[in-house]
């Protein structure tokens, strides 16, 4: 069933409304009309009642026939004692629209009789048929009642929608002000900054963005022109184009310096486009600044990586081949050395080419860090013996030798935490850092050691004058051991400061005090250890802050010191893979020294062939051995072959991937070349007799 509108309703009351005030109006006019009538028929029979009185009936009719046609009667007759019919009088029959009416109905007769009275006596009596013309006024009061409905529903109608126009008018201001509101909040949301100025470039509106990075009164300045904010070299330009575009030429994004709130300067890009009135003239203009501060510090940042990543891969490859060769001058003169008598003239020679090798293999272990493609070994340690073993070392007593003004001070934390750290990386973070710290002060001056614990998440930010950039990071907190080295020198640049972890990038003569990798290696060590550095500089002096997460594993027992005699063999068989035949050459000798029974192999695919119809106790295992598979893949098919097959790595360079692979697969050690008799020797003994 179809429901009824509100609408229809109100139209029904309407109509109930008009038809009762009609009827009303009817009645009542019908009510009035029919005493009207008796009282006029009444005025006739008084009028007449002389005439009748003296007998004159044509005075009589000739009154009547008046009456008659002011009254609409039909007929009039007057009745006198003795004479019934005294005066008849009739009217002329309807014609036109009365009769149609009449035929119609909706004019009808009614009867009239009222008594001739002549001095309160009654003579006669005078008798009418009168035509009933009601629809005439019916018809009147229904139009007056139409035109006044039509004028109170006009009156309604304006004023049901003068209100409801008030209302569209309030709910449109309303929704103008919550989309006002609404724009300006998103003005104020954006990072970038929105200005509007007159056509002089004097700013009338600046969003939050405008008040943090260029004024934070420029909210409520109004002569303070835009070109102020720019810096004096680019404000010509920028004026320039301004005028251009407040007169319509289109004008790209430009790039400018900014002059921000504490007046440094950065890297914007302006955009700026006319405004215009209602009458579609310029009113002055809108200009978008977008900080691209950011942006630069990336581009930056990736240029530095780029570089890094270059200058590693180029390090990793040379650190490569250089171990290779090192291997030679390291360990022919051990072989040697082995069975040669203290007091043979050859014996110190012999000694000081291999030592002059090891000194070359740290210069190369320096390469690799760089690289970061080497695997250091690590163990659990305490960042105090490692700082005390280094302030006893030889290089650090010829340093204060060479630097007697400069005071040593430590300070060091008696409960502090293990850490997990590769004991070699860790002392050349000390020996550079100490270094160029000792070598910052001049004259008189000190450097303070500290160790401490510290609960935080990994600091990030690198700190010099004028200067903050971030480095590694991290949100989580956890405990951190850290070993915090500061001078009293010069301290370091806003300039140099972006640049001092960066290869061979130093401030020193280059190969008289430095190669340009101490702090490289400081860096790349710290990133291995999943740390930190922290740094902070000024003109009073420098800070580094080491972070190393902290252990709470204690430190083993150290075992009393071995020599190569101690892991001496059985005549267990050990294949060696390595494609260099230097390499096989040199470890079979260092092995059959060590009563080993050594089988060498130029490949890992020919390592797999050996095994398939051979067995080994232990395969040592080079990484890149190109073309062919590398040693994670060669130890991945040789478990296929045998399950439990024991295996170390020997590689002077390999990939952080495949090395933990590989460890993570089965194989027990992982020794970096060059490597002496004892290493080699001490990590083949533990994996076949542990």
């Amino acid at each position: 069933m179809a429901s009824t509108s509100p609408n229809n309703i109100k139209y029904v009351y309407i109509l109930i409304l008009f038809a009762t005030t009609l009827s009303l109006a009817v009645a009542l006019y019908v009510q009035q009309q029919n005493q009207h009538d008796r009282q006029q028929f009444a005025n006739h029979a008084a009028i007449i009642s002389e005439d009748i009185w003296a007998i004159n009936d044509i005075s009589a009719s000739i009154y009547l026939k008046l009456a008659m046609k002011a009254d609409h009667y039909k007929k009039l007759t007057v009745s006198i004692p003795g004479e019934k019919n005294f005066i008849v009088l009739e009217q002329e029959p309807l014609s036109g629209l009365s009769y149609i009416l009449y035929s119609a109905g909706l004019i009808h007769t009614k009867e009239l009789t009222q008594p001739v009275l002549y001095q309160e006596i009654k003579i006669g009596t005078i008798t009418a048929v009168q035509y009933v013309r009601i629809i005439y006024p019916i018809t009147n009061i229904l139009l007056v009642l139409l035109l006044l409905l039509l004028i109170a529903m006009s009156i309604v109608s304006l004023f049901v929608n003068s209100k409801h126009l008030e209302e569209e008018v309030e709910v449109r201001t309303k929704n103008l002000r919550h989309s006002e509101q609404r724009f300006h909040d998103l003005v104020n949301f954006l990072p970038e900054i929105v200005l509007e100025t007159d056509i002089n470039g004097n700013i009338t509106y600046a969003n939050h963005a405008a008040s943090t990075l260029l004024d934070p009164k420029l909210s409520s300045l109004t002569d303070k022109c835009f070109l102020d904010f720019i810096d004096e070299s680019d404000r010509y330009d920028a004026r320039t184009n301004f005028y251009k575009a407040i007169q319509g030429e289109p004008i790209d994004l430009k790039e400018y310096s900014a002059l921000g709130s504490d007046n440094n300067i950065f890297p914007m890009l302006l955009k700026i486009a006319p405004m215009f009135t209602n009458e579609l003239l310029v009113a002055g203009a809108r200009i978008i600044v977008i900080d691209i501060s950011s942006r630069r510090q990336l581009e930056e940042q990736l240029l530095r990586d780029q570089k890094m990543k270059a200058i590693g891969l180029m390090a990793g490859g040379v650190a490569h081949d250089l171990n290779n060769i090192l291997s030679g001058i390291i360990s022919y003169p051990e072989l040697l050395l082995l069975n040669l008598p203290e007091d043979n003239r050859l014996y110190k020679p012999l000694q000081s080419i291999r030592r002059s090798g090891m000194e070359a293999a740290e210069v190369v272990s320096d390469l690799l860090t760089v690289a970061r493609g080497v695997a250091a070994s690590t163990e659990v340690l305490s960042l105090n013996e490692l700082i005390e073993k280094y302030l006893e070392s030889p290089d650090f007593k010829e340093l204060t030798k060479t630097h007697p003004d400069v005071r040593i001070v430590t300070h060091l934390e008696p409960a502090l935490g293990n850490v997990n750290c590769s004991r070699i990386q860790v002392r050349k973070c000390l020996m550079n850092i100490i270094n160029n710290g000792v070598e910052s002060i001049t004259g008189n001056g000190c450097l303070t050691i500290t160790s401490a614990n510290e609960f935080c998440s990994l600091p990030a930010t690198i700190r010099a004058e004028g200067l903050s950039s971030s480095r590694n990071p991290s949100q989580q907190k956890r405990m951190f051991s850290k070993i915090i080295i500061t001078d009293t020198g010069e301290g370091i640049g806003a300039k140099e400061m972006q640049h001092i972890f960066e290869p061979f990038y130093s401030t020193k003569v280059m190969g008289r005090s430095g190669t340009g990798l101490g702090l490289t290696i400081v860096w790349n060590t710290m990133q291995e250890h999943d740390g930190t550095v922290q740094v902070a500089s000024s003109t009073k002096g420098t800070t580094f802050e080491l972070f190393f997460p902290s252990l709470n594993e204690k430190i083993p027992e150290q075992s009393k010191e071995k020599n190569w005699r101690d892991y001496i063999g059985t005549g267990e068989t050990i294949l060696v893979v390595d494609d260099d035949p230097r390499q096989r050459e040199i470890l079979k000798g260092l092995l059959t020294s060590l009563k080993y029974n050594v089988v060498t192999v130029s490949s890992g695919e020919k390592a797999e062939e050996y095994l398939q119809k051979n067995r080994a106790d232990l395969v040592v295992l080079d990484m890149l051995m190109p073309p062919g598979n590398n040693g994670r893949v060669t130890y991945e098919n040789i478990l296929k072959i045998h399950p439990q097959q024991k295996a170390i790595i020997a590689s002077g360079f390999a990939n952080d991937e495949d090395v933990h692979a590989t460890l993570a697969m089965g194989a027990s050690e992982f020794i970096a070349k060059p490597y002496t008799i004892e290493q080699i020797g001490n990590a083949i003994y533990k994996t076949l007799f542990s």
